[in-house]
This record gives C-alpha cells, structure tokens and sequence, in this order.
C-alpha cells in the first residue's frame, strides 16, 4: 500500500493508533506472522493421510456409494481392523484422514477434472479421432 493512503487509513478507520510509534506496528507484524505459521502447522493436512482420502474417495466412487461412507462405515472399519492387528497407536493414525461427506465430494470433484484435463490433452495430442453423434 502506498504511504500515504495507508496514512489516510490509519487516521480514518483507526484514529486511536494515530499517536502509536512505527516499532508497534512492527512488533503487530511480526506476532501475526508467528500466528499464522502456528495456525498452517496445525491445519496442515499429512500427505499420506492425504493420498489415502483421494484413494478411498476414489473408491467411493467407483462403487457408486453415498459420501458419507467414508467417515460412518470405511474409517471405523479400518480403525478396528488395525487395532485389532498392529494396536491402538497405529489405529489413532487413521483419524487423521480426512473422510467427511464434503471432503470427499470436493475430492471426487478433483479427481474427475483431471480425469478429463487428462482426456483432453490426449485428444488434442493424437493426430486422428473422430466424432460420433447420434
């Protein structure tokens, strides 16, 4: 922003900051970047608990059934299955994958955009195809 209207800013929106000395906007900047660091460190989403929402959204899919599946049926199946098998330590893991019925909405979404970005860079890649209408 330019300083002179981030001046007229300061003196319209926030009048009592006006008198504040430049080292507290400073000291302003520097704890929300921390903040920020902290809130992406926390929100971040493993990548592998992240490729296996895309492969059982994948499923999910495929076989045609409600979103919901994911987090009612699929993720306390395999919890139990672990549990069961390796402990509960391992079992916990599980609940870092995100299966909600919008998370795998948005996922089967991705997956079918790149499906056809795929389908359409091949298209134009080839040198012959054809059309058929009915």
């Amino acid at each position: 922003m330019k300083p002179t209207k981030l001046k007229r800013h300061l003196e319209t929106k926030h009048p009592q900051l006006k008198n504040k000395d430049e080292s507290y906007f400073k000291r302003l900047a520097t704890k929300l970047k921390s903040q920020q660091v902290d809130f992406q460190k926390y929100t971040t989403v493993n990548q592998k608990a992240l490729q296996a929402s895309f492969e059982v959204s994948f499923l999910i899919a495929k076989t045609k059934k409600p979103h919901n599946i994911g987090e009612t049926l699929i993720l306390p199946a395999a919890m139990k299955m672990v549990s069961i098998m390796q402990g509960e330590k391992y079992a916990n893991l599980l609940k870092t994958i995100p299966l909600s019925s919008d998370t795998v909405h948005r996922r089967i979404n991705l997956l079918a955009d790149d499906i056809k970005i795929q389908l359409i860079d091949r298209v134009k890649g080839s040198p012959y195809y054809a059309i058929q209408l009915n």
